[in-house]
């Protein structure tokens, strides 16, 4: 899967994302889920291209399950390894800010104002309170 194609299908799932938004808040639900597949989407990407944080994700998934805790493969560690990545590698972080732009285009004035939010997000400690 190519940056690219991902773009693709951001582009795409962003155009339900906000026709969702439009109908009722009571499609919450179905807008959150397509988050989900977008950050599952970015993910994919970086495992493919074999980006690891401490070992996160795929050297962590080949340790014993007694050594881990039942939800250490949870979205919050997911979202916390995106996040670390985009400090990291400047195509995770263009992904993050397709993905941030298209889906809430008013939320940053720039993508370096995003990714120094989420430096300071990691380095407060405040946001995640999970370590990978």
């Amino acid at each position: 899967m190519t940056k690219n194609e991902i773009i693709e299908q951001i582009t795409s799932l962003s155009n339900k994302f906000h026709e969702i938004n439009e109908q009722s808040i009571e499609d919450f639900n179905d807008a959150e889920w397509i988050e989900k597949q977008v950050e599952d989407l970015i993910t994919d990407y970086c495992v493919y291209n074999n980006y690891l944080v401490n070992g996160f994700p795929t050297e962590k998934k080949n340790l014993l399950f007694e050594e881990l805790d039942e939800d250490y493969f949870c979205r919050e560690r997911y979202q916390l390894y995106l996040d670390l990545l985009v400090i990291d590698k400047i195509d995770v972080s263009d992904l993050m800010w397709y993905y941030i732009k298209s889906f809430w285009p008013n939320q940053f004035e720039s993508k370096s104002n995003y990714i120094d939010t989420i430096k300071e997000q990691i380095e407060s400690g405040v946001f995640y309170d999970i370590e990978i």
